[in-house]
């Protein structure tokens, strides 16, 4: 099994203690293992920084950058390095801009969450963290139960709801905006509207007392273990 390395990058111009949000989940998911170790971090400042998807590997870039985009290219180039050996890395960039219309978004390696669109809650922004650690260690697994949905451009929490509901406890999983999962209390469900992220998959997470569903979880162990993640 490669050593896993995570770093967080945060971005936080609206003071929403994104950093200390992420780090306590990272600690936490990797407490899901029995695994503790540090969590490398890096702040970043700016009135005016616009962070987007610079291409489909998944790394980031800035417009007119004061140190930001050559951080980024280190770490990009780093983390090809360490495929090759053997550590992993993972990157979580959590920012309280906009992101368009996005709660978040992953490619594999890295993940950016943004705050902006869901809440200032503490509770509500580490769901979206959850979430979004969940995809970059390729869960919920394609290879379970898979249901045909046709209906992404119009799907709604509505719609959504109905097939949790009737595929409940069958382990399986939807394409809406990637891989979700239909079982209860899990962070790996989708949600459309944004307010749904406080009222659904938080309330329920903190009820449930766990970030992810078994099946997700056995899913999460595994592709650790065998280093699919």
């Amino acid at each position: 099994m490669k050593k896993i390395q995570y770093t967080i990058i945060s971005y936080d111009p609206e003071n929403c203690g994104l950093s200390a949000t992420a780090k306590n989940v990272v600690d936490d998911f990797l407490g899901l293992f029995g695994m503790k170790k540090p969590v490398d971090t890096i702040e970043c400042n700016g009135n005016d920084e616009l962070i987007c998807v610079w291409n489909s590997l998944g790394a980031w870039r800035k417009s007119d950058d004061t140190g930001f985009r050559r951080k980024m290219r280190a770490i990009y180039r780093k983390t090809c390095a360490q495929r090759e050996e053997s550590t992993m890395s993972k990157v979580l960039l959590v920012t309280s801009i906009g992101v368009g219309d996005i709660v978040g978004l992953s490619n594999g390696w890295i993940a950016i969450i943004s705050s902006n669109k869901i809440s200032r809650d503490a509770a509500t922004i580490a769901t979206a963290i959850y979430h979004e650690l969940g995809h970059i260690h390729n869960i919920p697994s394609k290879k379970r139960n898979s249901i045909d949905n046709d209906e992404t451009a119009n799907i709604n929490d509505k719609k959504i709801i109905g097939l949790e509901k009737e595929h409940q406890g069958k382990n399986a999983i939807f394409y809406c905006l990637g891989e979700h999962c239909l079982n209860r209390d899990c962070s790996m469900r989708q949600r459309i509207c944004f307010d749904n992220w406080k009222k659904h998959l938080t309330t329920e997470r903190l009820r449930a007392g766990k970030p992810y569903c078994d099946r997700c979880l056995a899913d999460l162990k595994y592709n650790i273990k065998n280093n699919s993640a």
